[in-house]
């Protein structure tokens, strides 16, 4: 794959993973405003029945007097929330018009509803606003003098309208300006990932690209080092003529320009290397390889923050619906407390008298709200007239905890109520699980649940009903105490389950993946390319080093060798005169070797090779290989041979004689102090032939096998084992040469326990 392939793919998955990014914040932060303006009305609700509970505490009279009547007609359709707002905006008015009090103050409104935020864990900047509900317009604001933000804006949320004096149409609402985008882990995290994912597909487009160049140069490199090979064969030749007439002066001139061209060839390689090298080159390596921890820690660090808000935001959820599930249990404990102790329509005992303005109240509305009646025992009862719920505001300084909530505060004071009745209503464990799986339900949280009983003091569990199993990572509600010193409490737990809080927030996790996903194909990219160059730079290194010992090293051999002789130091000394000269002679054959072999491959890829099939003996081959390497082994070698004499194939004499050459000096090339090859020769099945030159040799690696008959391919292992040079040309020929006959090449392998090779030719 190219680097446009490359880059044009990773640009498309990148705008894939952006748009799943972008879809996945945009989920997110829709629904986390939902859930946010959801808490903010609530809140708002709750603070400003606090605040007008607080106004009527500090009136000037005792605990336990009645103040004045609420109302709220059943054809409202109100849940206990609701109606206890409806109350409070009532509340509000009788406060002004009957006891002569001004309107809640927006300050203590907003100080007060940002303590239930933060117990909420809401965060932003809070304003409220009074307004004109009829025509819209700003009449105050608190903090005073400071312009609000746009109530269509980012992050910006409204609370549902209050009225501080319905008839007047004064009404008073929050606004919070949550500052979405200012908080650094809803940007910092994605943005980071991201970025680190557009440096990895930059990178890998680098390294390809230097990887494409350093392909390139090797071409390069192979290219000029056939047209050498090529070029080399005419002034060999003429080189060896003048050796033999003991021209050394013109044997020097042709071997100096031999000499040249290969010192040119090798100054190009070498500068592409220097090139490669450079500090550009450094730079982009070191980068690569530093982006990779970075490209697991980042999305690690990103998913580790999103599971954990949102376990806490879960946590919170399961401990609202439990508050929720332990008050709805508390109303219908008291409703049935007062049947069994028959207090219904009686007077609550708690109430210590009435203000003239309760009385005012209650002689003006008691017709129209109630009627007269009796009940079982002949008392006279007052009961409402049409299905309105009513009730009395009184007196109450007793102090209660923000982080409770009034809810919460008010279903303590129902229980304690409860528990001080002569006829006791225990709390029904069966029916708050119940309640708590269905608010747990409601709140779209589809899980287990289940209830404890408990004494904190002692860590003693008193019973339980449903699955209150606590495990790690288990959701566990604060205890909400059932006497008033909690010595007896009641807790709610939701077993864990880390699948439970992923699904949840699905829509972060699905583009984290595909980050993650990503980046990981990229490391895998990016660990390929640097494999494939290492692999190409130590093929380079291979490749120069057999340049300079199967090329450079001959010539400057023989070199040396004509200045000796055209010295005359040596004319004295014909033995050595007659080693030197037999020395260079066999250069020479080594260079016009490697030379024919360049030219007969060129020749086959050209379609040009002309082979000239004869009728002929198999062992006379063999012996003639025995006794050609045995002469040329610097190392001991002993051969077998197993051939019958009237064994014969059709075949190029030539090119099958180069073949086996080839496979016999492999053998001795790559093998210990002491060598044994075997040569064997049989018909197998189907009129094929197999010739099988087999070694004891260092073996060839199983990954290595299918590659050894590629061009320039070498086994690595043997080179850096026994330090044999070669250009890997030799096995690429001899398939070729085989495949031209009409027959195969195969090799059996263990490293370690030498190789055998098997060519299989028609007879």
């Amino acid at each position: 794959m190219n680097v446009k392939h490359i880059l044009g793919l990773s640009f498309c998955t990148l705008l894939l993973i952006i748009l799943f990014q972008q879809a996945g914040v945009w989920f997110a932060y829709h629904t986390q405003m939902q859930k946010t303006e959801a808490v903010l009305a609530s809140s708002f609700k709750e603070t400003f029945i606090l605040v007008t509970d607080a106004q009527v505490n500090r009136l000037p009279y005792a605990e336990g007097t009645l103040t004045h009547m609420v109302y709220a007609p059943d054809s409202l359709r109100l849940n206990d929330e609701d109606r206890q707002f409806y109350y409070a905006e009532q509340t509000s008015v009788v406060l002004q018009d009957g006891y002569g009090l001004p309107e809640s103050s927006l300050d203590s409104i907003r100080l007060t509803l940002g303590r239930i935020l933060e117990n909420e864990r809401v965060e932003g900047s809070i304003y409220i606003r009074k307004l004109d509900a009829a025509t819209g317009q700003t009449l105050q604001t608190s903090p005073a003098g400071i312009a609000l933000p746009d109530q269509e804006g980012i992050g910006v949320l409204t609370s549902p309208r209050a009225f501080l004096h319905q008839g007047k149409g004064i009404a008073v609402e929050a606004i919070v300006d949550q500052q979405y985008f200012d908080h650094p882990s809803n940007l910092l995290f994605p943005g980071l990932t991201f970025l680190i994912a557009v440096l990895l597909t930059g990178t890998i487009a680098l390294r390809m690209r230097l990887l494409q160049n350093l392909r390139h140069d090797v071409e390069r490199q192979c290219e000029d080092f056939y047209r050498l090979a090529e070029q080399m064969a005419k002034p060999v030749r003429k080189m060896e003529t003048y050796l033999h007439a003991s021209c050394w002066a013109e044997a020097r001139e042709q071997g100096q320009q031999v000499l040249a061209d290969t010192e040119a060839t090798l100054i190009r390689a070498k500068q592409e290397h220097a090139r490669l090298r450079s500090h550009r080159f450094v730079w982009l390596h070191r980068l690569s390889w530093s982006m990779i921890p970075l490209a697991f820690i980042l999305p690690a660090l990103w998913g580790k923050y999103i599971y954990s808000e949102q376990w806490q935001i879960m946590n919170h959820e399961v401990q609202v619906c439990f508050e929720e599930a332990f008050v709805e249990e508390n109303d219908l404990r008291h409703t049935r407390s007062l049947d069994v102790n028959h207090l219904r329509g009686t007077r609550k005992s708690f109430i210590t008298g009435m203000t003239d303005y309760f009385r005012y109240q209650t002689d003006s509305l008691t017709s129209v709200l109630y009627r007269k009646t009796t009940d079982e025992n002949d008392s006279v009862i007052y009961v409402p007239a049409t299905p309105t719920s009513i009730n009395g505001i009184y007196v109450s300084r007793k102090s209660m905890d923000l982080s409770e909530g009034i809810c919460l505060y008010r279903a303590y004071g129902t229980q304690q109520l409860i528990n001080e009745r002569p006829v006791a209503v225990p709390p029904d464990m069966s029916r708050i699980d119940s309640l708590f799986h269905s608010f747990l339900s409601e709140a779209g949280l589809n899980v287990r649940s289940g209830v404890r009983m408990l004494r904190p003091a002692a860590d003693q569990v008193i019973s339980q009903t449903g699955d209150a199993s606590i495990q790690r990572g288990s959701f566990v509600t604060t205890p909400l105490r059932l006497t008033e010193d909690a010595s007896e409490c009641v807790q709610g737990v939701v077993p864990g389950s880390v699948m439970t809080v992923i699904h949840s927030v699905w829509y972060l996790f699905l583009p984290l993946g595909m980050v993650f996903v990503f980046c990981l194909l990229c490391i895998v990219l990016l660990w390929r390319a640097w494999r494939q160059q290492r692999r190409l730079e130590q093929f380079r290194k291979d490749f120069t080093y057999s340049m300079i010992h199967d090329m450079k090293s001959p010539l400057q051999t023989i070199l040396m060798g004509t200045q000796m002789l055209e010295s005359g130091r040596l004319a004295d000394k014909p033995e050595k005169m007659e080693k030197i000269g037999q020395a260079m002679n066999d250069e020479c054959v080594r260079l016009l070797t490697l030379s024919g072999r360049v030219v007969m491959l060129t020749e086959i890829e050209r379609g040009e090779l002309q082979l000239h099939p004869v009728r002929m003996a198999i062992l006379p081959l063999f012996n003639d290989l025995v006794t050609k390497f045995r002469l040329k082994a610097s190392k001991p070698v002993e051969f077998d041979v197993v051939c019958s004499e009237d064994l014969r194939v059709t075949a190029d004499p030539f090119c099958l004689q180069e073949v086996l050459s080839n496979l016999v000096d492999n053998a001795l090339k790559y093998s210990g102090k002491e060598v044994r090859i075997r040569l064997s020769a049989e018909v197998a099945a189907g009129g094929v032939l197999q010739i099988k030159v087999g070694d004891n040799g260092i073996g060839i690696p199983q990954n290595q096998q299918m590659k050894i008959f590629n061009r320039f391919e070498r086994v690595a292992s043997g080179s850096h084992t026994t330090g044999a040079s070669g250009f890997g040309l030799g096995l690429n020929f001899v398939w070729q040469v085989v495949q031209l006959q009409g027959g195969t090449i195969s090799v059996k392998s263990t490293e370690g326990s030498g190789s055998e090779f098997t060519i299989s030719l028609p007879l």
